[in-house]
């Protein structure tokens, strides 16, 4: 299996029967965006420091989701990551967010993960996304197996560490283990937000999270 990235790993845990983020399952659109952000961060690309974000480095090849993302960090005052994520999940149109998951299905698509399907429903035939059930099976096997044992939280890698938090809030990280490793996830999370090295990560988690009742508030 070709290397993925934390948004691909993100998309095909979360992604419901439809190969939908639900914007109602906590953090749905906006975690994918920050897990693309975090992705950018994790290979150096950009920097973080609180709620900012600034090129550390010119632009390597990219997948084309993650260069639209770059190239928005790159080009906005400040770097304010908020705004940044704003702009893609409470624009007044999902412009932004649709080309973003076009260019994300179009790697997972490359790689054989994902495929679009004809399904029959009340008004014909519509398009929708299917998700390879073995890949995923992997991932979340992986998952557990890296918080499973004695093992510290130091010693998880701030990418597996992410994926899990990513999918917890979230909401589908209990439908996709079982009690007990979700209950070793859960304490090792807990631990790992005390962590110096994952201390940009929870804070990104915690901007998704203020979006995320934006939106809700909004909807309402």
């Amino acid at each position: 299996m070709e290397a993925l990235t934390l948004t691909e790993q993100y998309y095909i845990c979360a992604a419901n029967r439809a190969g939908k983020l639900s914007a109602m399952t906590s953090y749905g659109p906006a975690g994918a965006v920050a897990a693309g952000i975090m992705d950018l961060a994790l290979s150096g690309i950009i920097k973080i420091s609180r709620s900012h974000a600034e090129p550390a480095a010119e632009e390597p090849p990219l997948p084309e989701y993650l260069s639209m993302l770059y190239r928005d960090i790159q080009n906005s005052r400040r770097g304010n990551l908020r705004k940044i994520m704003e702009s893609y999940v409470m624009a007044l149109t999902d412009k932004k967010y649709r080309e973003y998951m076009s260019g994300l299905l179009f790697e997972l698509e490359k790689k054989g993960i994902v495929r679009r399907e004809k399904v029959s429903g009340f008004f014909g035939e519509k398009t929708q996304i299917a998700v390879d059930g073995t890949v995923r099976a992997r991932i979340m096997e992986k998952l557990c197996s890296s918080f499973d044992g004695e093992r510290p939280a130091e010693e998880i890698g701030e990418d597996v560490m992410l994926l899990a938090l990513f999918l917890k809030k979230t909401g589908v990280l209990k439908s996709r283990v079982d009690a007990e490793s979700y209950r070793k996830i859960a304490a090792k999370l807990r631990e790992g937000r005390k962590l110096p090295k994952n201390k940009q990560a929870f804070e990104l988690i915690d901007y998704v999270e203020e979006i995320w009742l934006l939106l809700l508030t909004a909807a309402t």
